[in-house]
């Protein structure tokens, strides 16, 4: 995450970032698939490496996905509680989901139309996103 915060701060600090909505939506249009596969990376290696044993005995040792899969091969039970239909509803009442497009939806018809007529394609690193944010940030403010 250091990465993408660095390459953040050297767009802002070379003046092709305000801090605007356009700006922050070009920013998650281009970047957020990337960031969230990022993330999902680190989630799946960190779930599956494993956990040395310590001299602290209750900390348990071995890899989180089975420890949380088969927690009776680790001498404990599991400890998913139910909840019932009211408390659920009320959660799901209070969370923001994550949305299908990562920035606000004009913004994201805009920004396909033009990769379409430019004949782009979603970017695969982070340099192909800046590239793309770049081309987008020009062609949307020539439009304003």
């Amino acid at each position: 995450m250091e990465f993408w915060i660095s390459l953040f701060a050297d767009l802002r600090d070379n003046g092709f970032f305000d801090g605007g909505f356009l700006d922050k939506s070009l920013l998650q249009f281009c970047c957020m698939g990337l960031i969230q596969d990022e993330l999902d990376d680190t989630a799946q290696i960190w779930n599956a490496h494993t956990i040395r044993p310590s001299k602290n005995i209750s900390n348990p040792s071995g890899r989180p996905s089975v420890m949380y899969a088969l927690p009776e091969l680790y001498h404990t039970r599991d400890f998913l509680t139910s909840a019932n239909t009211e408390s659920v509803q009320l959660c799901k009442n209070e969370c923001t989901f994550r949305r299908p497009i990562s920035c606000d939806p004009d913004v994201n018809e805009l920004c396909n139309v033009i990769i379409s007529e430019s004949q782009l394609n979603i970017p695969r690193d982070p340099y192909q996103a800046m590239n793309l944010y770049m081309h987008l940030r020009d062609v949307i403010r020539a439009l304003l």
